[in-house]
């Protein structure tokens, strides 16, 4: 694989198809005319003027037929301007086959979606981002590295598993996280575009921070999904990003243990509050699923081309999902959603590809966790019992997204960029530093990312990238197969 594992579909022309500019422009007249031929041998007025005028509008006609094709061939790397299949793919299609029902080729818009894991802000990391002279939080160091990655994409998914309560109470890490505003505005710096909520720790600060946290959602101009504001409203959405309309859902687990009903995480929830998160008990999942049937149908009534469901689940520290995971998977992919991501376990978990009951044309992306995206959790403050070292480890997945003029949408490829969080201390200052930084990029550059900053620096980022391409291995190439684009048989 090369620096970030990106496969595409094997059998097909990387990206599923070519784009038309590859093809040569069809001749209308065979050959060009000669300059004894047409090319201002003859004098206007005299006999067979009407000849050359032919002659002169057909090679006009050929310029503008030229032009056209490079420009609609043109478009593959431009947002969204329509891309023209060309009719030989290597498929067995026909013209007829691969035409609109107006006889009219068929073009498509592609979109990338990024999504990562979790970030949580412990109290090294607060201590890390306060500045004694300004009195301020500044995170955006923790973030340098990946900036360009996340800011590149059309649109970027990150789990915000903390809350912004203010200064009215204590910033504090574990067990009830409370950030200052600028560890969720660092965010919208670095690039991403919706923020989810649906998490065991959007209650930590009880109401005020449930409600506070939201509107600072809308404060710092981010989309949201996984709570609301008013229970009349909706805890899902449709995003437009350049013409793609996604339908986005979140939801999460109770983690109740055990504990009385109406609680998550443990914490009691207060009157009302309830029903501003979208929670699921492993104990009702009917339930659940009836809730999720009618967002995936209310989505698609509005228009959704394709419906991702970011999901927080299983249990902390597994390497591999549960069996509780599997089963809600599948159900989710009998009911129409096409990429569930998911989190919580702070480790990177294993992926697949599922294929609906319903209708066994039907495929889903599945990645059961990303793991952590930034946080404190790692082998120098975990006991190894833990899986601590895996706690470093986060998986960042870049979707291509296509949207067809006949309406099919689909994902066509999948990118996967292992992350690992560079956890060291300055002598200088005594701070841990927290820096997230791409793999095998880091690797292969480690001056350029900051690994020379501790001994271990190298060492533990290829340690991340082996364990984690090793946890992903199989999945690109797994999908790949599934993927049929709308020119095949």
């Amino acid at each position: 694989m090369n620096g970030n594992m990106k496969r595409p579909g094997q059998g097909r022309p990387a990206g599923g198809v070519r784009p038309a500019a590859g093809r040569s422009a069809p001749s209308v007249s065979g050959r060009r005319p000669t300059a004894g031929n047409g090319g201002g041998g003859r004098q206007p007025g005299r006999r067979g003027s009407g000849k050359w005028l032919i002659v002169g509008a057909i090679a006009v006609l050929v310029i503008v037929i030229i032009v056209i094709a490079v420009v609609a061939g043109s478009g593959r790397k431009g947002g969204n301007k329509p891309v023209i299949l060309p009719y030989d793919t290597g498929g067995t299609g026909s013209p007829a086959e691969t035409a609109s029902p107006g006889g009219l080729p068929l073009t498509y818009t592609e979109i990338t979606l990024l999504s990562a894991g979790d970030v949580m802000y412990h109290n090294p990391q607060l201590y890390e981002a306060y500045n004694d002279a300004t009195g301020e939080y500044d995170f955006s160091p923790t973030y340098q590295y990946v900036k360009n990655l996340v800011s590149s994409a059309d649109y970027a998914v990150v789990n915000f598993e903390c809350t912004t309560a203010g200064d009215a109470l204590e910033y504090s890490g574990y067990p009830a996280f409370n950030t200052p505003d600028s560890g969720m505005s660092v965010l919208k710096d670095t690039g991403f575009d919706m923020l989810l909520f649906a998490n065991n720790h959007c209650y930590d600060t009880g109401h005020l921070g449930l409600i506070r946290t939201q509107e600072n959602f809308g404060n710092f101009g981010f989309d949201y999904v996984g709570a609301r504001l008013d229970p009349t409203g909706k805890t899902y959405r449709t995003v437009d990003v350049k013409g793609v309309r996604l339908g986005i859902l979140n939801s999460t687990d109770d983690i109740s243990y055990g504990a009385a009903p109406g609680t998550i995480n443990g914490i009691t929830i207060a009157a009302g509050d309830g029903e501003l998160m979208d929670i699921f008990d492993l104990g009702e999942l009917d339930a659940f699923y009836a809730r999720v049937s009618a967002a995936v149908a209310d989505l698609k009534s509005q228009g959704a081309d394709l419906i991702v469901y970011y999901i927080h689940w299983g249990e902390e520290y597994h390497l591999t999902h549960n069996e509780a995971q599997e089963a809600i998977a599948q159900k989710l992919c009998d009911l129409g959603v096409d990429v569930i991501i998911g989190g919580h376990p702070h480790v990177v978990e294993d992926a697949e590809v599922l294929t609906s009951t319903v209708d066994p044309k039907r495929k889903t992306l599945c990645f059961y966790s990303l793991g952590n995206y930034v946080s404190n959790q790692n082998r120098l403050t975990m006991d190894s019992g833990w899986e601590s070292e895996y706690t470093e480890n986060g998986l960042t997945v870049i979707l291509t997204i296509r949207k067809y003029s006949d309406g099919q949408t689909m994902v066509t490829n999948v990118e996967i960029v292992p992350t690992w969080v560079h956890r060291y201390t300055d002598s200088a200052t005594w701070k841990n530093y927290h820096i997230i930084v791409p793999l095998p990029a880091a690797v292969n550059s480690p001056g350029e990312y900051g690994l020379y900053a501790s001994d271990f620096g190298v060492a533990h980022a290829e340690e991340s990238y082996r364990q984690t391409t090793e946890q992903m291995s199989g999945v690109v190439e797994a999908f790949a197969q599934t993927v049929i684009l709308p020119t095949d048989d």
